[in-house]
């Protein structure tokens, strides 16, 4: 009896397409998380409203419906991400229900009095904030370490990069609540920090998508690679 090897490296057209999806699902978070803030910044000048401290803050102006319908999208997108192991699909899926939770918990509204229900609410709110990003940032830092094969030599860099900053904001975003009033007056510290690990956010996502490769013109590889198949032939 022998052996015969059949080479396997030509995936099927199923198998290449499922492959193109999921870049594409980690490309459309990577996206989410850079044109949010922007997206929230722009959108309040031009309804000339009043600028809001936080991200979270928009949720009271002409803009909630796209804070909410973003982080629903990309709750779902979370949670419909496959992660390498069981940790990674912990932190993703505790990362899209946190996110879904933000959006459906609004901070406490700038008022002279809050009801309990408001308070209730908004001590959820933060809650479910603090948590969304601190899983958001142990995702870039296990995306240097999940087993994948970096596209290019600074793709660790950036994962390691952008989770220091992501959980670095966080701490920022705890601690601006001991800054003198006048300071979050004249400077909107927390929105500054939100934006920030949300851009380090999506720009880790973006890495992992492989669109890095394509704006800097580099071959990317849709496919992973395929171990070959060993047939016994008589």
């Amino acid at each position: 009896m022998s052996q015969l090897t059949v080479g396997c490296d030509q995936p099927g057209a199923d198998g290449n397409q499922l492959i193109i999806s999921y870049l594409l699902l980690r490309r459309i978070v990577g996206w989410i998380g850079t044109l949010l803030p922007i997206v929230l910044l722009v959108g309040g000048v031009i309804s000339s409203q009043a600028r809001p401290d936080s991200m979270s803050g928009y949720y009271y102006t002409d803009m909630r419906n796209v804070f909410v319908g973003a982080l629903c999208a990309l709750g779902a997108f979370l949670g419909a991400y496959d992660g390498y192991d069981w940790v990674d699909r912990w932190i993703t899926n505790a990362a899209g229900f946190c996110a879904v939770g933000v959006a459906f918990c609004p901070t406490k509204p700038t008022v002279a009095h809050l009801s309990n229900a408001q308070q209730v609410v908004g001590d959820f709110h933060v809650f479910f904030a603090v948590t969304t990003f601190t899983m958001l940032g142990l995702m870039a830092l296990r995306f240097a370490n999940d087993g994948e094969t970096p596209q290019y030599r600074g793709a660790i860099v950036i994962y390691r990069a952008t989770g220091i900053t992501i959980l670095t904001c966080v701490l920022v975003a705890v601690l601006s609540n001991l800054l003198p009033p006048s300071v979050n007056a004249n400077w909107p510290v927390l929105f500054i920090v939100e934006a920030i690990a949300v851009f380090a956010f999506g720009v880790s996502w973006f890495v992992k998508g492989q669109t890095m490769e394509r704006l800097l013109g580099r071959q990317v590889t849709t496919r992973p690679p395929l171990t070959p198949m060993i047939w016994p032939v008589t």
